[in-house]
């Protein structure tokens, strides 16, 4: 049974992938657009498979993984940069409200409001304030993905039974003792839950961000090459950006089961 439950993020790529095909045909065909603007499943797939050679932003002849491979790097660079602190952001922030409700009732508002405001509109304001660099686009990632872990982990924190609290403070635990040792490990479910979700959050917040910043990105190069109607290479990283998107989910999915398992938490798997 375990080896079938770790084998579901595969099948869970499988039918992502068929369902972005699927819809991605279908919705070319229902909108009727110009054959000039769009590209079809197969001929995204001929380019990257065949490693064939598009027009660069630079005017330049290449293959298209020279051209698609630079700028997605570059963005998963500035994602997971931006993952990384706001998953660290949302822990302290939701370990904090559980030790102080102080603190709770100062931090839940705030981050609720920022979370609220369109990101297009956060975009300008957040390039102000950083400038047009790496440290814009790592905070626009952190804020899509601040809010729905601080969210998941506060309430995996808090879903310790009372039982179990009454367990640690008998045996003269303090509460960083039922935080340590009850707390967090109980909350590793919404943890991953988390994480599931902010991995293409990131990404998002990323793209969004490097519209207006990041130079050799896929954000700023699709915007680029939008410009020069370079359809063929917007499309090959729009397909490569939601492939890695899809690709880290999974893996994440696949952490999940196996740090859930080894754990003896295969009941919290769904």
């Amino acid at each position: 049974m375990r080896a079938v439950a770790l084998l579901r993020p595969v099948l869970t790529l499988v039918v992502a992938a068929l369902c972005l095909l699927v819809g991605w045909a279908v919705l070319l065909h229902v909108s009727q657009a110009a054959d000039f603007t769009v590209r079809r499943p197969q001929q995204v797939l001929d380019l990257l498979v065949h490693n064939s050679e598009v027009r660069n932003v630079d005017g330049d002849e290449v293959h298209v993984w020279s051209a698609v491979l630079p700028p997605l790097l570059r963005t998963l660079y500035d994602a997971g940069i931006g993952f990384a602190a706001g998953l660290l952001a949302a822990t302290a922030i939701a370990t904090a409200t559980y030790l102080s409700k102080g603190v709770e009732a100062a931090t839940m508002p705030v981050a609720m409001i920022v979370r609220t405001v369109p990101l297009v509109a956060l975009a300008p304001v957040i390039t102000l304030v950083f400038g047009n660099g790496f440290a814009t686009v790592a905070v626009m990632s952190g804020i899509v993905v601040l809010f729905p872990a601080l969210v998941n982990i506060s309430f995996g924190l808090r879903s310790v039974s009372a039982q179990m609290q009454d367990v640690v403070t008998v045996y003269g635990g303090s509460r960083l003792d039922v935080l340590r040792r009850v707390a967090y490990p109980s909350a590793l479910p919404a943890a991953f839950a988390a994480i599931r979700i902010s991995v293409p959050g990131a990404i998002t917040g990323a793209l969004i961000a490097e519209f207006y910043t990041t130079t050799d990105s896929v954000g700023k190069t699709v915007n680029q090459a939008l410009a020069l109607y370079l359809y063929d290479l917007v499309w090959c990283l729009l397909v490569v950006t939601t492939l890695a998107s899809v690709l880290l989910f999974v893996a994440a999915q696949l952490a999940e089961r196996m740090v859930l398992t080894a754990f003896g938490m295969d009941k919290a798997l769904s």
